[in-house]
C-alpha cells in the first residue's frame, strides 16, 4: 500500500496528490519523498490535468522529516545529508513540472512540510492551520531563503531562531498564502482556483510558471547551497544527536 495517493476531478481538470500517513503526521520518509515526486511528475504529464493539488490526509498537511529516519542515521552524517538533500530535490521537481501546483494546507505544516507548502505555486490554507520551521528544533538550519522571501526578514528571523509556531490566520496579509479561509471553505477555495486555471491556455500557464520560477530561482538556489553547507556542519555537531534524542524521548534537549 502506497503512502501517496492520487485522485482526479475530471470536471475541473485537476488532480490531488496526497501524503497518506495520518498516523505519522504525514511525515516524509525517503519513500514518501520519492513517491511524491514521481506521482507529481507523472500526473503533470497527463494532458487532461491542468493543475495539481498537494495536501495531506486527515487533519495534518505534513510534519516534515521523519524523525525515525534521523535517529536511524544519527551515526552517519553523510546519510543524514542525503536525506536532507532529497527534500530540496523534491521541491525542484515540483518547480520543474509545467502545471501549477496548489498547496492545500489543511493543518499543521512543520519543518519539511512547511517547505513543501512553500514549494507550491499557490498556497491556500485553513485559518486553523499552523506552521513551524521545526528544523531548528532538530539542530539543523531552517529554509531561511524561502521564509525571508515569503514573510519578510523580521518575522523570518524570529521563526528561524526560535522554531516558533505560526498561526496561518496571523499571516493572512503576507505573501505566504494567496487565500486564508475557514476550514469548511478550504475545498471550495481550492476547487475554484483549479477551475479558473483550467479555463486558461495551458501553454500560456506553463510558460508563465516557467518565468515565475526562473524569476526567483537564482536566489533560492544560492540559499539552498549555503544551507546545505551549514547543515553539513550541523549534522556532525553533538547538538544534532541531542535534538533528535530529546524529541523522540519527549523531553527538552540539554545542550552543553
Amino acid at each position: 500500500m502506497t503512502d501517496v495517493t492520487v485522485s482526479h476531478d475530471d470536471a475541473d481538470r485537476y488532480a490531488t496528490v496526497a501524503i497518506d500517513r495520518p498516523d505519522a503526521g504525514n511525515a516524509m520518509s525517503p519513500a514518501v519523498i520519492a513517491d511524491l515526486g514521481d506521482r507529481i511528475e507523472a500526473t503533470a504529464a497527463d494532458d487532461a490535468v491542468r493543475s495539481i493539488v498537494v495536501t495531506g490526509a486527515g487533519g495534518t498537511f505534513s510534519a516534515g522529516a521523519d524523525v525515525d529516519v534521523f535517529a536511524a542515521r544519527a551515526d552517519d552524517p553523510d546519510a543524514v545529508i542525503d536525506y536532507l538533500d532529497s527534500f530540496s530535490a523534491l521541491y525542484a521537481r515540483m518547480e520543474g513540472v509545467s502545471v501549477p501546483i496548489i498547496g492545500r494546507v489543511n493543518g499543521p505544516a512543520y519543518g519539511g512540510g512547511y517547505e513543501l507548502a512553500m514549494a507550491c505555486d499557490i498556497r491556500i490554507t485553513a485559518t486553523d492551520a499552523t506552521l513551524c520551521p521545526a528544523e531548528i528544533r532538530m539542530g539543523i538550519v531552517p529554509p531561511f531563503e524561502r521564509l525571508c522571501q515569503e514573510l519578510g526578514e523580521g518575522l523570518a528571523r524570529e521563526l528561524c531562531f526560535t522554531g516558533g509556531v505560526l498561526e496561518a490566520e496571523a499571516v493572512a496579509d503576507t505573501d505566504l498564502f494567496s487565500r486564508v479561509v475557514a476550514p469548511d471553505r478550504l475545498d471550495d477555495a481550492v476547487r475554484e482556483v483549479a477551475r479558473r486555471i483550467a479555463e486558461r491556455s495551458p501553454n500560456a500557464v506553463a510558460q508563465t510558471k516557467r518565468a515565475m520560477v526562473r524569476h526567483r530561482a537564482d536566489e533560492i538556489a544560492r540559499g539552498r547551497a549555503y544551507r546545505h553547507a551549514l547543515d553539513e556542519q550541523c549534522v556532525r555537531h553533538p547538538d544534532f544527536a541531542e535534538s533528535v534524542a530529546a524529541f523522540r524521548e519527549g523531553r527538552e534537549p540539554d545542550y552543553e
